[in-house]
């Protein structure tokens, strides 16, 4: 039986929510370099910034997550948007390099307020044992708003600066916050929130759940390897222009998103235990792959390869991350698992980043490929659980 009645009622509006959300987001912070530059700051202290806010949303998502099943009402999620578009609009002011660390560290801390909620609601909106394709649907919203926002950013910034960004981003924003407000919440089966105490955090000391975080900060670490490095090995090692790792980059967003959409449907069937393994050799072909490569093509080949396996992996871990938690805790259990994506995200980089400054891009294949088997091994350790009872529903 489906968690939610009027499936369709409450899913668009998440879809739409999700798109505009992230597209108010890509709106700013793709021109965020430009605004640095504009106001003398350096390139450390763009990347310190950005870091800023990766940490704020590190150390949010898990108390959002806490808080999902309580937050979901018009009256609550409406406030809570109001916040998050006071802290957008007021970055506009920023003039310091101080001023943005704390208003993108704000920023944050609020943005993801109603990804927990959101996320549990795309699992589980079509009932039981149709996670993963609820997941790549999600994704595929979130991918196309993200995407939109990168592109039009730019241009809206050469048109009238980084206030006309602000401006149109936080108007987007706004406007996207509706649907979610319109969501008929009443017939939304959300579980019934546990009461504070130690017990809400216990659970999530659970085996699998634990294995599962780890395999997610693997996951991100291994995938930043095409999302903040593929710029400079594609034209240093493979001899491209900067157009063409564009595009490069550009397709393997578009892969991830399709192959989650496509595989969606199959891993609820086969089981998560067994795509998890099948994600993480994919990441390792495309990794060891692209450090054998010689020629432009065949690097774009094997980071198509590594998409695919990101867009595995996406649809698969978080299902397994909750398939032992019972539902009363699962909004928690959504917000941690978050933030440890957030983690990967951080440690990716700095680990890459001092690879490719001590041993070069070359090495940044074989670091990533290894990362990635022993991800593969430690799924396979997650596996032998895979088969075992539904964890006991709440009691009512």
């Amino acid at each position: 039986m489906s968690l939610l009645s009027g499936e369709k009622r409450v899913l668009l509006p998440v879809y739409v929510s999700t798109l505009g959300t992230w597209a108010a987001y890509a709106l700013v912070v793709v021109v965020l370099p430009f605004r640095f530059q504009q106001l003398g700051l350096s390139v450390v202290e763009y990347g310190a910034a950005l870091a800023i806010y990766a940490l704020g949303t590190l150390a949010t998502e898990g108390v959002w997550g806490y808080l999902a099943f309580r937050i979901g009402s018009a009256r609550f999620l409406g406030a809570l948007a109001a916040a998050t578009a006071v802290s957008m609009f007021v970055l506009g002011f920023a003039r310091s390099f101080v001023e943005f660390v704390v208003l993108l560290g704000l920023y944050g801390m609020l943005v993801v307020y109603s990804t927990p909620l959101i996320r549990w609601v795309g699992m589980n909106a079509a009932g039981p044992g149709r996670a993963s394709k609820g997941l790549g649907l999600l994704g595929l919203f979130f991918g196309v708003g993200l995407s939109a926002g990168t592109a039009l950013g730019p241009l809206i910034f050469t048109v009238g600066g980084f206030w006309l960004n602000i401006v149109v981003a936080t108007a987007v924003f706004v406007i996207s916050t509706i649907p979610l407000l319109v969501v008929p919440w009443g017939s939304v089966a959300l579980p019934k929130a546990r009461a504070p105490g130690p017990g809400s955090l216990r659970v999530l000391l659970e085996r699998r759940f634990v294995l599962a975080t780890l395999l997610v900060v693997f996951y991100f670490m291994v995938y930043t390897v095409v999302t903040n490095f593929l710029q400079y090995y594609s034209v240093g090692l493979f001899h491209g222009s900067d157009t063409e790792a564009g595009y490069v980059i550009g397709a393997t967003r578009g892969a991830a998103l399709l192959a989650g959409v496509l595989l969606g449907p199959t891993i609820d069937r086969w089981g998560v235990h067994r795509a998890a393994p099948t994600g993480f050799l994919l990441l390792a072909a495309g990794a060891l792959g692209t450090w054998v490569s010689v020629s432009y093509l065949e690097m774009t080949v094997f980071s198509l390869v590594l998409a695919a396996g990101a867009g595995c992996l996406g649809v698969t871990l978080l299902p397994m991350a909750l398939s032992r938690i019972r539902p009363a805790d699962q909004g928690t259990a959504v917000g941690v698992f978050g933030s440890f994506e957030d983690l990967g995200l951080i440690l990716g980089p700095l680990l890459l980043g001092v690879v490719y400054s001590a041993w070069g891009p070359r090495d940044l294949f074989p670091v990533t490929g290894a990362l990635a088997l022993l991800a593969m091994v430690v799924a396979f350790v997650v596996l032998p659980s895979g088969r075992g009872p539904a964890p006991e529903p709440d009691p009512a």
